[in-house]
Formats: C-alpha cells, structure tokens, sequence
C-alpha cells in the first residue's frame, strides 16, 4: 500500500513538470510514431532477452526435464521413459507438455544443452507475441490504444517473468493471442493462407498445457459461430477451420482418449502415444474429481483472490511488490470490462475477446489455484487493462502522463527487484549444482556408487541434464520408488542413488550431501577427501581397510 502511494506521488509531481516544459522542435507525427514503436519493440525485446541465462539465476525442475527430454530425442530419438517421439511426455509420471522441449531441440542442437537453449524458444515465442499484440490492437482500434497497448506488455511483469524461464505450460497464453491476431488478419485482408494458418497455430496450442483441452473447444466454436453470424466466413469454412483444428491436436486427443478410457499405448515408427499411470490433467482441474462443485467452488474463491491480489504465493510465478500486471491496474482492467462489453470504446471483432475472457473466467471452477494453471486468463485482463487506461487517459493530457509516468516508476521498481531475486533459494530452483556434477562426472569412474541427498526437489533430473546422461542407458536402469503414481520418485540409475543421507560409510563411494547440513554428519573418520561448493558438500570415501 505504501509503495502505491509513494508511486502515484512521485509521477504527479513530474507529470506536472513535464506538463510545463515546452517542446517546439517539430517532428513528421508519423515518422515520430514509427520510431516510438521501434523504440518500445526494442526495449520489449531485450527486456525479455538478454542475460536469460542468468536471470533467473537458477535452473527450474520443469526447465531441466523439458531440456533433458529434449536432448534425448535429437540424440537418442526416445524420451526418458523410453518412448519413441511421444505426442506427450510421461516426464514426472503425470505427464508434461511436449510442444516446449521440440521447440528446444533445434536450440539444443546449435548451443548444446544448457540454461540458455531451454530458455530461449520461451523468450522468442514472448517477443512474437509483443509483435502480434501491438499488431492485433492496430487492427482492431486505434494507434493510441496499440501504442498504449504496446508500452503496457512491453513491461507488464507476468509476461517479462513468464517469457523469461522455460515452463511449458506459459506458452498457452501466446499461442492463443497469436492465433488471434491471425485469424483477424486473416479475415480482414482476406488472406486464407493467414486465416487457416491461425487454426493450425490453435491445434498446436493444444500440446502446451492441459487447460487447452477445456478451453479450445469453448473458445473457439463461439467464435466460429460469432464470425458466421456476422457474415465474416461461411459454415462450410468455420467446420473446415474446426476440423482443421483436430487434425493437428489428434494426437493429443487420442492421448487424452487412451488415457482417460484405460486403453493401450500406441506406439507408431514415427510416433508414440503413451500411456500414463496417472492424468495429471485430473490433478489440475475439479472436472474428474468427486467432488467437482465444493471443489469447483474453492478453486473459483481461490482464483479470484489471486486475480484480486495478483499473487498465489509462489515468488517464481509473480512479483509480491509488482504483481501480475501491476497492483493498482486492477481499476483500469475493471474499467475496460465495462467499457468493452458496453461497447463505449470502438473496438473490431471484440467479441473475440469477450469471449475469451468469459471461457477463461469459466474455467476458474475447474482449475485448482494458481498462476500458471489459469494462465489463460491474464492476456484477456491484459487486454481489458489496456483499453480501461485508454478510456481513463483519452481526453486529458496530465492524467496521460500521471499514469504513463506511474508505469514508468512500477517498472523499474518490479525489474530491479527482479533482477535482485535470488531465485536459487526456491525449493523448485537449482542453482549451484552445474560444477558439484561437473564435478562428480569426472570422478564417478573412480567410485562404485554416488549418494545423493533428497533434500532437494527431483535431485536426479540435474545429473541427467548437466551430465548429458546417455537415455537409453538411463531407461535400462532407473528403479522407481513409486512408478504408478503422479510424481515418480526415482530410487537410481547407473551409479546414482537418491535418497535421504543417514550416515557417509567408508565403502569406496562419493555423498553429495547440502552444506548447510553437513554438521549432521561425523565425518572425522572419514577415510577420503572433501570438496566445498557454494551450496553442497562431495565427500569421497575410500574403501574400509581388508575390504575387497
């Protein structure tokens, strides 16, 4: 509260010195207005890019299993469950979304497997969509509300961190405002090839979250139906785009169908569609559960508090000062509702969104709470917001500068927290275990086993993606705790062997144990040698004197 205070302080005071100074150098409006968006591309663009692979400075589960994945299908042609180009991946045991980890495969292939190939498809796909939304809004009100449009994402805070770390499940969001802008493209130059390109975009989206499966069918049937209405297409064209649809998310749906019925895998030369011991798609909605409505009411009251406070507290997901789209933007997100489905401010095919945001909201009931899991929903009050400062601002230019300034300020604010954030203190982070495997590899040869704590989350998908574990070495020998459940632990494989550290024995092995735990241990007899890293402790033991 007081931060908001301080910020909407500080920009009426400059908003009325910058009101008072006279600028009479004259400018070409639209010479002026291309630089601008030149300007704020620019800035959209590395804000989003550079240093990703340090900032965050630590290495999410997620990022390093999608990274693995990859790599093993460019070099072994099989996941890490051993199927074959999986239309879905088994990952944890419940499932992961394939489309990121192919998107990281030609990456993979030029930089080699590390934070940055993971990274960078995520950071390209976020600056696409800074394109296709500034695009989007041209076409469908005006160049104030598109320049306004493009300053507010250039530095709205959820889509700088989203873009800026490889989970999966954040490229739904922007494939759905892709195929937006180019299905309205499409429709307005009367292209085809723009307009069928859009659905094909649509399909793909279905294999980057589990959420796509609810919310495509209910998005994108209105939309068909409203563009028929409106005499923008014909019904033989919106079947053949629905159809089109299925045809590229099949796979995905016979995923969803062997899954759901208990029916076999099928596995094809050129394509695997697995079976789960588990659909996590049922872990993250209320739909299946057996008490979908008091489920379905928690979720929505939980949902709303997060829209409402901007947070789910997770610090990976948003800012706790900053928030989603900046706190004190609710008001104008609130104001572009109104003002959208009142139809006060003009807007071309805003229905799309309107719909949009009521299948979002929808879906509120059957997701459980979270920022990632209802994704879906903040590029429509990214919308909403937009055309709510437009409507504030429009017919004053003090409140114009007052609220551009106040954007200005949050910005800095959130990026330089941002940047600040150590993000290796997070549970689901890794950030100091690259060198301790590096270092373990080079040794491993010299040891018959390596114990590794379990005091850190999936310790093993850090020795599989720094080491560039060999896949089918790991598929032979990888031994389960609990193979039929929706988060595998894995017991070992190879060398490995994870599990809660009792005591280090002298028996010819190395223990990779936390530092800051390494006073739980008696190692005054141990017969070896000890090597210090920033967050772990490698002890390597010798073998017991008459032992063979």
């Amino acid at each position: 509260m007081i931060y908001n205070v301080i910020v909407i302080i500080a920009s009426i005071v400059l908003a009325i010195i910058v009101e008072k100074i006279n600028y009479k150098k004259e400018f070409n409006i639209k010479n002026k207005l291309i630089i601008l968006e030149c300007i704020i591309l620019i800035i959209g663009f590395l804000i989003r890019t550079v240093s990703i692979q340090y900032v965050p400075n630590a290495l999410n589960v997620d990022e390093a299993s999608a990274g693995y994945e990859a790599y093993s299908i460019l070099n072994y042609g099989i996941d890490r469950h051993g199927n074959h180009n999986p239309a879905f991946l088994i990952a944890w045991g419940g499932g992961q979304n394939v489309l990121l980890t192919y998107l990281i495969i030609p990456f993979v292939k030029v930089l080699g497997l590390n934070i940055l190939s993971v990274r960078l498809p995520m950071a390209i796909i976020g600056c696409i969509s800074l394109i296709a939304m500034y695009s989007l809004l041209k076409n469908i009100t005006n160049k104030k509300i598109s320049i306004i449009g493009l300053i507010f994402f250039s530095i709205c805070p959820w889509h700088i961190m989203k873009s800026r770390w490889g989970l999966e499940s954040n490229l739904f969001p922007d494939l759905i405002l892709i195929f937006v802008f180019l299905l309205v493209k499409g429709l307005q130059d009367k292209k085809k090839v723009l307009y069928y390109l859009s659905f094909v975009i649509a399909g793909i989206s279905a294999y980057s979250y589990g959420t796509s499966y609810f919310f495509l069918p209910f998005f994108i049937v209105p939309v068909l139906i409203m563009l028929v209405v409106k005499k923008e297409i014909t019904i033989r064209r919106a079947i053949f785009s629905l159809i089109l649809v299925g045809v590229v998310a099949l796979p995905i749906i016979l995923c969803v169908i062997i899954n759901q019925f208990d029916l076999n895998q099928i596995n094809l030369p050129f394509l695997t569609i697995p079976k789960l011991s588990i659909q996590r798609y049922e872990k993250i909605s209320s739909i299946f559960s057996g008490s979908f409505f008091t489920d379905s009411i928690y979720n929505f009251i939980q949902s709303v508090k997060i829209i409402i406070n901007q947070s789910d507290n997770l610090p990976w997901n948003a800012s706790e000062t900053s928030g989603l789209i900046y706190k004190f933007s609710l008001i104008f997100t609130i104001i572009g509702i109104v003002v959208s489905f009142s139809k006060k401010v003009q807007i071309k095919y805003e229905y799309i969104f309107n719909i949009w945001f009521i299948i979002a909201f929808l879906l509120l009931f059957i997701c459980e709470p979270n920022i990632n899991r209802i994704n879906i929903l903040w590029i429509s009050l990214i919308f909403y917001t937009i055309i709510g400062i437009f409507y504030v601002i429009k017919d004053n230019t003090l409140i114009e500068k007052i609220v551009l300034i106040t954007y200005i300020i949050s910005f800095f604010i959130f990026f330089i927290e941002y940047l600040t954030e150590d993000s290796a203190s997070y549970y689901t982070f890794e950030g100091n275990i690259k060198e301790v495997v590096e270092y373990v590899e080079k040794n491993e040869d010299t040891v018959e086993s390596v114990y590794v704590t379990n005091l850190i989350k999936e310790p093993y998908i850090y020795f599989l993606f720094y080491e560039e574990y060999n896949t089918q070495d790991f598929v032979n020998s990888v031994k389960y705790e609990n193979e039929e459940e929706e988060f595998q632990i894995v017991n070992s494989f190879g060398k490995y062997k994870f599990k809660n550290i009792q005591n280090i024995e002298n028996n010819n092995s190395m223990y990779i144990i936390k530092k800051d735990r390494i006073k739980d241990y008696d190692i005054d007899y141990v017969d070896g040698n000890i090597k210090f890293f920033e967050d772990y402790v490698v002890i390597k033991t010798n073998r017991k004197d008459g032992e063979i």
